[in-house]
């Protein structure tokens, strides 16, 4: 089984081809591409209540919704913008396709794109609708993005085990703590 936490012969000798925040996100979207191998239709729609009170494909369309608002947006990045409900909730097709649409976008971008200043909208209270506006680059709101999704692998993850699934032993973890274990 793969396994980010020690490098293989392949991860050693490869050139980087893209910014290290693109190489983060193509290796997020890979270990998700290898996750939903790893399951059947039944088990991504299920939910482990009252455990995991979403489905893991409910995970799967919010880590994306993110990657989308990114992707879709034109003047402004809504964070706000949520697709409850969708199809790729339901469908690991869907997912995949979302995956590889996005993996296809993000190889495509250049460095100078990359440090371009992107604008951002995003809910940030619990207790009333509060919402900032705010300045960022799209290299940071991709990496954003990235890390945002490996949140979500851990509850992915969560849900899987107690469904007694094999998820890889890596997914989830954060890169700063995949460093930290491969320095022990």
């Amino acid at each position: 089984m793969h396994s980010v936490l020690k490098k293989t012969e392949n991860q050693a000798t490869s050139n980087a081809v893209h910014s290290s925040a693109i190489e983060g996100c193509l290796e997020v979207l890979t270990q998700a591409s290898r996750c939903l191998d790893m399951l059947d239709d039944e088990d991504y729609k299920a939910s482990v209540k009252p455990y995991v009170t979403s489905s893991i494909g409910e995970h799967f369309r919010h880590w994306l919704d993110v990657f989308q608002a990114i992707y879709q947006a034109d003047m402004v990045i809504d964070y706000n913008k949520r697709r409850r409900g969708h199809a790729v909730e339901t469908s690991r097709l869907i997912a995949q396709s979302e995956i590889v649409e996005l993996t296809d976008w993000l190889m495509g971008l250049s460095e100078k794109e990359l440090k371009k200043s992107v604008n951002l909208v995003t809910e940030v209270a619990l207790s009333h609708t509060q919402t900032c506006f705010m300045s960022s680059t799209l290299e940071r709101e991709i990496t954003f993005a990235a890390l945002h999704a490996n949140h979500h692998f851990a509850m992915v993850k969560v849900t899987a085990n107690l469904m007694n699934k094999p998820i890889e032993a890596d997914f989830g973890i954060a890169p700063a703590t995949a460093s930290f274990l491969r320095g022990q």
